[in-house]
């Protein structure tokens, strides 16, 4: 279970959704998809990160990476015709972070994971990511959650 959601508002959310896919995106560009305390603990230095932000965080981010295989898994199997490698690694950062929401926080709304997701997806990926990250978030949400 993610912990570290006291007291944060719906905007803590929000950033800390971005700040996770920064992250996860920068580990995997690296060639270092693992979960680094020191490359955390700097990344969240730089990107300042606040306090009231960074136990959420770090459990998001620590379920992202210790359920990768899964997380990856899902993905592929809802992202029909498409191999995670195929995938464009913001669109795959966002994926990994929402379905691991999905998974992981059964607090959370199901339409504000997948909403968020193809936000996040819309910023920073190309002019098709938010249709893409939402139909595959939709076929996940219906096979991990029941609807």
């Amino acid at each position: 279970m993610i912990e570290g959601v006291t007291g944060l508002k719906p905007a803590d959310f929000k950033q800390v959704r971005r700040f996770a896919v920064q992250f996860a995106y920068q580990q995997d560009v690296n060639q270092q998809f693992v979960m680094q305390k020191t490359a955390l603990e700097q990344f969240m230095k730089q990107s300042e990160v606040v306090e009231i932000q960074r136990p959420f965080l770090r459990s998001l981010l620590s379920a992202v990476f210790e359920n990768s295989k899964k997380i990856d898994d899902l993905i592929e199997k809802n992202a029909k015709n498409w191999r995670i490698s195929r995938i464009a690694r913001v669109d795959l950062a966002v994926l990994r972070i929402a379905t691991t929401e999905l998974l992981e926080r059964n607090d959370t709304d199901i339409g504000v994971v997948i909403s968020e997701a193809a936000s996040i997806a819309q910023e920073y990926g190309s002019s098709n990511s938010a249709s893409f990250v939402n139909g595959i978030l939709d076929a996940i949400a219906k096979t991990v959650r029941s609807v």
